[in-house]
């Protein structure tokens, strides 16, 4: 077992810790910013959720995969920055993809034209992707590493329904499901 998912692991079962997600305008974190963002306690209960309004239309591609449309998001205020450091601040953090998830905070407070946060250094971000896919143990031989599996793969893998993928707030209440299931836990 790594140090990463044993790490993990020793997180959930501490029962202290937060799962985040978020869905975007697009695939690549350095273009892409926030539409809607969701935080959910280990418990499930749900500290924040909200739609978010973009620097930049929501391409077709984005709105095909989580159903937020521009209009959706014409009338709502920008990404909650503030609100989301103070509630993450110095926290473990949970993410289904941190790679991806963490950098678009940051564009997403950048763009926004909101106070820079050091996103990295404010809360212990721990990645459940990597982490199920050393224990779905489909091994690359190539990158040397475990291949990740989607969140649908995970859930699928430890028998959890999902309502609504590609919802921040559904693919939270998932990735904790995911997570407790890893780490034997039960709800």
């Amino acid at each position: 077992m790594s140090q990463m998912l044993d790490t993990l692991l020793q997180v959930i079962r501490s029962g202290d810790y937060l799962i985040l997600d978020t869905e975007t305008t697009g695939r690549y974190p350095e273009s892409s910013e926030a539409v809607s963002v969701a935080v959910v306690q280990s418990d499930g209960r749900v500290l924040l959720n909200t739609l978010c309004h973009p620097t930049m239309p929501i391409p077709q591609e984005a709105i095909n995969i989580h159903h937020i449309t521009n209009e959706m998001v014409r009338d709502v205020l920008p990404f909650p920055s503030e609100l989301l450091a103070e509630i993450v601040k110095e926290r473990n953090v949970i993410i289904y993809n941190r790679s991806y998830d963490v950098p678009i905070l940051n564009t997403s407070t950048v763009r926004a034209g909101l106070p820079r946060v050091d996103w990295w250094s404010i809360a212990k971000w721990h990645c459940a992707m990597e982490c199920f896919a050393e224990v779905y143990g489909d091994w690359n031989s190539y990158r040397r590493n475990y291949k990740w599996q989607k969140l649908e793969t995970a859930a699928k893998y430890y028998n959890i329904t999902q309502d609504g993928a590609h919802g921040a707030l559904v693919d939270c209440l998932t990735t904790l499901k995911v997570c407790k299931a890893m780490a034997g836990v039960m709800p």
